[in-house]
């Protein structure tokens, strides 16, 4: 019984989620990733970009503040966002209609005020997962003290986003508080990939945890039926 109960648990550990991570770089911008270009304004709130090269995907840029002039534009080779204090980015296949992730996102802003970050993530078990970037200490909930400064709004600020172990980051949501504003998001490069999936046990896998969990209880009922035995004695 012990054995069995042993590799019982040993089949269960193998199917608990492995650690993974979301990383931020803020000392400049790296060198890899597929160039977002400049698509089209498709509202007052939704910019639209595309990969450029041999990549067709599609990135949405949301604006969550409703600030006016939130706008888009083709810049050089880049992608340009300007004017918003929330915004929210999401990487789509090239019909824009299914959920893509990354595991690499790099840009720069200017901007006024502290920036906040909110990354939404799925490992490499197909978990979802949340990871928050506040630069120095503070109050997540309340987004008060911290932050990651901009400046006076003329600098630019690099911030590279990496995963490890698996991880796919699924949406970055950029907030500026209420009074802050992103005057310059450009210089947006991506490396795309598929999101996760909760993994399903091979069938092999699957008769093995049969096998021992029948096995437990054909144990337990064998002892039952012992112990009635016993007391009819």
């Amino acid at each position: 019984m012990r054995r069995l109960l042993f590799t019982a648990a040993a089949l269960i550990a193998l199917a608990a989620p492995a650690s993974a991570d979301v990383m931020l770089d803020t000392t400049g911008l790296g060198g890899t990733g597929n160039n977002v270009v400049f698509t089209s304004v498709a509202s007052s709130s939704l910019v639209l970009g595309r990969l450029n090269g041999q990549n067709d995907e599609v990135v949405r840029f949301f604006d969550r503040s409703g600030t006016q002039g939130f706008s888009g534009a083709q810049n050089g080779n880049d992608i340009k966002i300007v004017n918003t204090r929330d915004l929210d980015i999401t990487v789509w296949d090239s019909t824009n209609s299914i959920l893509l992730g990354t595991t690499r996102d790099i840009f720069s802003l200017k901007g006024t005020g502290d920036v906040f970050f909110k990354v939404e993530a799925v490992d490499a078990n197909g978990t979802a997962e949340l990871f928050y970037f506040t630069g120095l200490a503070g109050n997540i909930a309340g987004l008060g003290g911290g932050g990651y400064d901009l400046g006076n709004g003329t600098q630019q600020n690099g911030f590279d986003f990496t995963t490890s172990r698996g991880e796919v980051i699924t949406d970055i949501d950029i907030y500026l508080g209420a009074t802050g504003m992103i005057n310059d998001f450009e210089h947006f490069r991506i490396d795309a990939a598929p999101i996760p999936t909760a993994a399903v046990p091979e069938p092999t896998t699957w008769a093995m945890m049969l096998i021992g969990f029948a096995g437990i209880g054909f144990m337990a009922l064998r002892r039952r039926r012992e112990s009635a035995a016993l007391r009819l004695v």
